[in-house]
């Protein structure tokens, strides 16, 4: 009885714990998803815009590019977003721009250019750092020096000649 008892509570904690630990995630995680939707939105509206304008200009493929670019660019600035979430911001925004029939090649080219200076920004992503913190790793260091002759030391391995 005091066994199941002390199960039955055990259980209840820690469905208790993950209701309560799963409400403080979510709106972490609504918050950052409504940041993606809202800059996604402003690039789409950017992007459509500076279309329309470069096109009412006469502008040729590479001014109307350059136009698109610098329209990105500052509906990114304008968010204060990091980033990442420029970067996700961007993904969402070429899909729905591509969804909608809206991405014409300079707008395209456009976004992929900024994609490549927002990935840019965000560093180098390729490994981990060392665990406690330190800096991560460099050269891998090869086998100890042989001492050549015996009993000076060193390591045990003899290359087969």
């Amino acid at each position: 009885m005091l066994k199941s008892g002390l199960l039955a509570t055990a259980f209840r904690a820690a469905l208790a714990f993950g209701a309560v630990s799963g409400l403080s995630v979510a709106p972490a995680v609504a918050a950052v998803q409504d940041e993606v939707s809202t800059l996604s939105a402003a690039i789409q509206t950017a992007v459509v815009s500076a279309q329309a304008g470069a096109q009412a200009a006469g502008l040729n493929a590479a001014a109307t590019t350059a136009a698109i670019e610098v329209a990105i660019q500052a509906a990114i600035l304008e968010s204060g977003a990091d980033p990442a979430t420029a970067a996700a911001a961007l993904v969402s925004a070429r899909a729905a721009l591509v969804a909608n029939g809206q991405l014409t090649q300079a707008a395209s080219n456009a976004v992929g250019s900024v994609q490549s200076i927002v990935q840019a920004s965000l560093g180098d992503t390729g490994g981990a750092p060392a665990a406690g913190g330190g800096a991560g790793g460099g050269a891998p260091v090869g086998a100890p020096a042989s001492g050549g002759g015996g009993g000076s030391g060193g390591s045990d391995y003899r290359p087969v000649t």
